[in-house]
Parts: C-alpha cells; sequence; structure tokens
C-alpha cells in the first residue's frame, strides 16, 4: 500500500496572504480552483500541485492559537530537498524564520516561518534514508 497526503484543509484570517507566503516557499503551487463556501459563504481555495494541495478557506472571526494550548492545527510540515532555496524565496517576499525552533542537526535540517497571518509553517531537509537517524526525538 502507498500513502501520502493528498492535501490539508486549513482556516486561514487572510487567504490572499496565504497563497502569497506558500507560492513564495513553492514557486510550483498554484490556486487550482475556489470560490464561496455554499454553507459558510466564505471564501475558499485550493492551492498546490497536481499531486497535493492545501484547502485554504477564509477565518470568520475565531482568532488562533498561536501557543499551542488550545485544539487545532499547529503547523504544517513539508519535506524537500531545497530548504536553502526555500529560505531564500521567503527572506527575499518578505518573510523572517523564527530561529528560536531552528534545527541543523547532522542528519535532518529544520526551519520554521510564521506567515503574515500567523501560521507557523516548518521546512525540512533530510540528509539520510535511514529512518533511525531522521527521526531521533
Amino acid at each position: 500500500m502507498s500513502v501520502y497526503l493528498e492535501h490539508a484543509n486549513v482556516t486561514v484570517p487572510s487567504i490572499d496572504e496565504a497563497i502569497r507566503f506558500l507560492t513564495a516557499a513553492f514557486p510550483e503551487f498554484s490556486v487550482r480552483g475556489g470560490g464561496k463556501s455554499q454553507k459558510t459563504g466564505l471564501k475558499w481555495v485550493h492551492v498546490g500541485s497536481e499531486k497535493t494541495y492545501l484547502a485554504l478557506n477564509e477565518q470568520s472571526g475565531r482568532r488562533l492559537d498561536s501557543d499551542y494550548g488550545g485544539h487545532g492545527l499547529n503547523h504544517l510540515g513539508f519535506v524537500t530537498n531545497e530548504l536553502d532555496s526555500i529560505d531564500e524565496r521567503l527572506v527575499a517576499a518578505g518573510y523572517q524564520e523564527d530561529a528560536s525552533f531552528r534545527e541543523e542537526g547532522q542528519y535532518r535540517r529544520r526551519h520554521y516561518y510564521f506567515d503574515n497571518n500567523g501560521m507557523e509553517w516548518e521546512f525540512i531537509e533530510y540528509s539520510t534514508a535511514d529512518v533511525s537517524l531522521r527521526n531521533q526525538y
């Protein structure tokens, strides 16, 4: 059996800001479609590639909890083999890395960013295929 994550559904304060951040990180991402929810009347889009995407919904006023103290999504982690390129694109787009969680290990590197919505995004680059070394706790 082969498994991969096709999409995640995330509510954000501003869809336009989320699109700006994600397409800066991943130039191959684009808006695949969107509209207004029949249920809520709020804006939604799918942004990503042909294989994977994020379903983004614009929030209706609920404040996001960024201290991990409440329920809900804390962050999404993307595996890449181009971490330095992602850093360069995000910095060029005006984003700053949250270096307090940065990891520069022998077998993995992890960098974290907050977009202007206050959403946290993690980017991971592994230097080994050995899972026991990649996932040291």
